[in-house]
């Protein structure tokens, strides 16, 4: 409440028509500097304390509430600041928690996040760190303050490790954004973190367009996937060819591919429930199979039609039993020969026998990005399988016609996923 009092102030002085004694006047004037001085006195207070929506006239806003209680009040529209922490982290950054309340930047190289300037004990304050992720194989690294727990801790995180003590992070294969809250209510002595734009390692079911045994950069213990799901070919008619019809596409067929069929048989020599393997993709609507990896095409006794037997390619959820550890080896392709089957590299130096090989172009029957295995190895020249069976690559692809330019991409390493087939029933 304002000291401002004018009931000091005759303001019935001086009287017209009347000598007055100065005495008045000295006495409203003083009374009068009196109150000026106060209202002086308060209004520089306020605009000490006060929140403003502009700037006062001379000088600079400075809102800060200097963790004043404000309650019961109804908001509306308020924003988050943000704070740019640069383009190229690497070594160690400080996230000054005053700087911003979401802060942003780009890792790449290995970086050490560290914290500052938190609201005090009491209360609790948040970062939203958004990192978007330039070099994949970048470790993370946070101050120990941020707690290892089962519950809300660190450990909870997709691809958290336990470094001496340090907890860090590695980036998921093909993650080029992570955003993390992190949340303290003692002033930094004991921070937690939440992850906004990825799961947490008791949900994290990948999916991905391949799993190679080996895994990809960021693969880690406990990662669970699942590769696309190939789509049911309704078998309408087998025949002494041997060849199997469908109504469906067999482009998502390869040699050695295990399908199983349901349904009633349209053969005798086709047992339902019954493991196979495909053995020829004949045609887009025509395929064989085999009862064993590279074994002969299952004979078909007769003709027949019909459409209640399916064909189901297995499908399989992949479990990583390790980290990814390999070196990955980057090869040119300078051409294939159809009367060989033969890749010819620019070098085979450091490359092995059942390695899976990844191509980064469609080339010949190759497509890009699918899983092969290198079958055999004749300097400069491989042969590669589609399938792999315990440890070992299978048949051979069969190559239909010459190509060039193209590069490979080989993973040497420990196997560290394993799978398991989903059947049908």
């Amino acid at each position: 409440m304002s000291t401002i009092n004018t009931n000091a102030i005759n303001v019935n002085y001086p009287v017209p028509g009347v000598n007055n004694n100065s005495q008045g006047f000295r006495d409203n004037f003083a009374s009068i500097v009196t109150n000026l001085n106060t209202a002086g006195t308060e209004i520089t207070d306020l605009q000490n304390k006060v929140v403003v929506k502009q700037a006062l006239l001379g000088t600079t806003v400075n809102n800060d509430m200097a963790n004043t209680l404000i309650s019961n009040a109804s908001i509306r529209s308020f924003r988050a600041t943000t704070y740019n922490l640069g383009n190229a982290l690497a070594g160690t950054v400080l996230v000054n928690a005053s700087l911003g309340d979401v802060q942003y930047g780009t890792i790449s190289a290995d970086t050490t996040l560290n914290f500052g300037s938190w609201s005090p004990t009491g209360t609790q304050s948040n970062i939203q760190i958004n990192l978007a992720v330039s070099n994949a194989n970048a470790v993370i690294s946070f101050p120990t303050e941020l707690a290892i727990s089962n519950i809300n801790g660190v450990s909870t995180l997709e691809n958290f490790a336990n470094v001496g003590g340090v907890p860090t992070l590695t980036v998921p294969y093909g993650v080029t954004q992570l955003n993390y809250m992190i949340s303290t209510t003692d002033c930094g002595n004991t921070l937690y973190i939440q992850p906004l734009n990825r799961p947490t390692q008791s949900t994290q079911i990948q999916q991905r367009n391949v799993v190679p045994p080996t895994g990809f950069s960021g693969d880690v213990n406990g990662d669970i996937a699942v590769a696309p799901s190939y789509t049911q070919l309704p078998i309408t008619g087998v025949n002494t060819d041997p060849y199997l019809t469908t109504s469906g596409n067999t482009a998502q067929l390869y040699t050695d591919l295990p399908v199983v069929f349901t349904g009633t048989s349209l053969a005798g020599n086709l047992v339902v429930g019954t493991t196979y393997y495909v053995r020829n993709v004949v045609s887009s609507t025509t395929f064989t199979v085999s009862s064993t990896i590279g074994g002969a095409n299952v004979a078909i006794g007769a003709n027949a039609s019909g459409t209640t037997m399916i064909g189901t390619p297995v499908s399989y959820v992949y479990i990583a039993t390790d980290t990814y550890n390999s070196a990955i080896y980057s090869r040119n392709v300078l051409t294939t020969t159809v009367t060989t089957n033969l890749i010819t590299l620019n070098d085979t130096s450091s490359l092995v026998v059942n390695a899976p090989i990844l191509f980064t172009a469609n080339i010949a029957e190759l497509k890009a990005n699918a899983v092969y295995y290198i079958k055999s190895i004749s300097s400069p020249n491989i042969t590669v399988s589609q399938s792999r069976t315990n440890g070992i690559a299978g048949t051979v692809v069969t190559l239909t016609s010459n190509s060039t330019a193209t590069t490979a991409n080989i993973f040497i390493g420990n196997d560290i996923w394993k799978r398991i087939a989903l059947s049908p029933w």
